[in-house]
């Protein structure tokens, strides 16, 4: 796949993000580790001063930071090969056996290396004391010597992480606002500023301190696509050349161009929200989602086999017109909605999911209609679009909808299709956003109701259960400052420490993908991997610990643990909802109202290619949950007195 086509999923975050930069934070999966991260303008950008920020504990100093291994020896170069390109045709068309086979229960508690002595890790769970589910894996204690200037950004004292922020938007303010997001873009940097407190404490850093260097995106949504796109050039090459950052975390405007041209320069991104597997191998290993979904290739998999499992097999029973419905229409007759842009870079994963569900279980898709990507700004033209497509769709005698997108343009289509008196089936697809009642709440409620299917999201508990959360108020013994979204900013800060931790000293783009020699593993392309004492992230346990009695939790995973290919994105799980629009509580952030979706069969996860093939019981409440009154007992994180393990006697940052 070249660098301009981009996924199904990613039009929630790249483009729609070039015009509703802020609706990013709301796919809150507010599970262990979960959603997707960017920094979010709230108020006009405040000056940076690199003070202390508030609430910082106070820390002695720890045995940790003088005993244990030297560093590896130094790199230098771009260490840019791309060791995963010989693997891209591992997946194709519409025949291929997805998981790994025997790798289930192999890796998902590992036991501590043999050569560490690090006071702070848990010999049961191989992991870091961290009261997480999805603590970094233990490796040896630091020794005192990391080689210093190992790549650009880094040095024997510092990491530098660019972190752009979208333009602000006032229009966009105002409806996160009424949604209950008041996070200002201050409190959003101090909260990120914490995390990377807490973490750098808690995750081996080896010496090093990270520098987080915000800075406005030049990226303005208004401009023409080409000048977008040249904006996004210049942020990347802003990070590269001028703050001369080690990685990313997240980009400000259009993904493609920024993507590209981070990588032409060999700087890691924790970026993407999610990109079929073979982009990733093309730019590894500088490419790494930031979300928790799975990678294109693995989402419309799971897509795919629950469409073939559990819904194709039997006639129609939900749309809300007899006629759309058994005993009428005997079987069901399928659209399949998708988002064009001038580049027509989506068209690939369209063209992946309708072949593969005719391979897998004979569907044919009646119509397979695109809208422009433009509809999520132009409202006028997303208006009529509208009308157009369920004037077809209607005339088609359609009985379901699949759609996947953005989370504003079902707006327009729920609300034509009821003016049509037109009342479908809307297969959910989990495509990010769509599938929280953050804004399930405003589509049209006639037509809502009979959304029901697949999402990535982790099930819902209460966010004082979160990871993000409980780690923070671990050492803190407070909230986050950006109350509505600190669920969505630390699983980007925890992927990229993840990686520093795991990299070992010697720190590289490489080594963050694997880790130090000697390896144990290699990547789908034959570069050797997994490090027996650093591991890199390719190298993370199967994660929860003891995930397969997990009820709640997403399963987390990397490289080759779970599929025929090198993952560079998170979960590789999902579960069944549907939506009960007279279910009342809270939305992901806190606001309380009508409408929540309800998790099936009690919010069990399924891996792909484990899906039940049996019929589902679509809107019947009896087995379901809607939010987790707490964690259930599986998914608990272990608990652990708070100390400070790793830079103890570091000050001034």
């Amino acid at each position: 796949m070249n660098g301009s086509q981009r996924s199904l999923g990613e039009v929630t975050l790249g483009d729609l993000g070039r015009a509703l930069a802020r609706y990013r934070p709301f796919i809150l999966a507010v599970g262990a580790v979960l959603l997707v991260v960017f920094l979010l303008p709230g108020t006009p950008k405040p000056t940076n001063t690199g003070t202390q920020v508030s609430g910082r504990a106070n820390f002695g100093t720890s045995a940790a930071d003088a005993s244990g291994e030297s560093a590896g020896a130094s790199s230098s170069g771009s260490d840019g090969t791309n060791s995963g390109a010989n693997a891209a045709s591992a997946l194709g068309g519409g025949s291929f056996s997805g998981t790994r086979s025997g790798a289930a229960g192999t890796n998902g508690s590992p036991t501590a290396p043999a050569n560490t002595s690090d006071p702070f890790c848990d010999p049961v769970t191989g992991r870091v004391k961290v009261p997480s589910l999805y603590a970094p894996p233990c490796v040896p204690p630091y020794g005192g010597k990391n080689g210093g200037a190992t790549y650009q950004g880094v040095t024997a004292t510092t990491i530098t992480f660019a972190v752009p922020e979208a333009q602000p938007n006032a229009a966009t303010a105002a409806i996160l606002a009424a949604g209950g997001d008041t996070d200002t873009r201050a409190e959003i940097e101090q909260t990120l500023q914490n995390y990377v407190d807490l973490l750098e404490h808690h995750f081996q850093t080896y010496g090093r301190k990270i520098k987080l260097v915000f800075f406005e995106s030049a990226v303005n949504p208004n401009d023409s696509d080409a000048a977008q796109n040249s904006e996004a050039q210049a942020d990347a090459i802003k990070i590269a050349k001028e703050i001369k950052a080690y990685l990313s975390l997240g980009d400000a405007g259009n993904p493609a161009a920024f993507y590209d041209t981070l990588v032409a320069n060999h700087v890691p991104c924790i970026c993407t929200t999610t990109l079929p597997h073979e982009y990733y191998l093309e730019r590894a290993p500088y490419v790494w989602g930031n979300s928790g979904l799975p990678d294109e290739t693995q989402v419309y998999s799971m897509r795919a086999e629950m469409l073939c499992n559990e819904i194709n097999p039997y006639p129609p029973q939900f749309a809300g017109e007899a006629d759309l419905n058994a005993p009428t229409k005997k079987a069901r007759t399928y659209a399949l909605m998708w988002p064009s842009d001038p580049s027509n870079a989506y068209k690939a994963g369209a063209d992946f999911f309708v072949q593969r569900v005719k391979d897998q279980c004979g569907i044919h898709i009646t119509d397979v209609v695109s809208f422009p990507l433009s509809d999520i700004t132009n409202p006028a033209q997303a208006q009529a679009d509208a009308q157009t497509d369920m004037a077809k769709f209607k005339s088609d005698r359609i009985s379901s909808i699949i759609f996947v997108g953005d989370p504003v343009t079902p707006v327009y289509f729920t609300s034509a299709a009821t003016k049509q008196q037109y009342f479908p089936e809307w297969i959910q697809t989990g495509s990010a956003l769509t599938d929280t009642a953050f804004f399930a709440r405003l589509y049209d409620p006639q037509q809502w109701k009979h959304n029901f299917g697949f999402s990535a999201l982790g099930d819902r508990v209460p966010k004082t259960a979160t990871d993000s959360f409980t780690v923070y108020n671990w050492q803190f013994n407070a909230t986050p400052p950006a109350k509505a979204e600190y669920t969505t900013l630390y699983p980007r800060l925890w992927g990229a420490l993840l990686g520093v931790h795991s990299a070992g000293p010697n720190l590289n783009p490489r080594t963050f993908q694997c880790g130090a020699p000697p390896f144990t593993s290699k990547t789908t392309g034959g570069q050797p991997c997994v490090g027996k004492s650093y591991p890199g992230v390719f190298g993370y346990p199967i994660s929860p610990t003891a995930w397969q009695k997990r009820v709640t939790n997403p399963v987390i995973a990397f490289g080759t643990r779970l599929w025929q290919w090198d993952d560079y994105n998170q979960s590789d799980d999902g579960t069944l909802i549907w939506w009960d629009p007279n279910a009342s509580g809270p939305n992901e952030s806190g606001v309380e109202g009508n409408g929540l979706y309800r998790y099936v069969n009690n919010g069990t996860r399924y891996m792909y290619k484990s899906f039940p093939k049996a019929k589902i019981p679509w809107f019947d409440p009896n087995n379901t949950q809607l939010i987790f009154p707490e964690l259930p007992a599986a998914d608990r994180p272990p608990t652990y007195t708070f100390a400070c393990y790793y830079l103890c006697n570091s000050l001034g940052y």
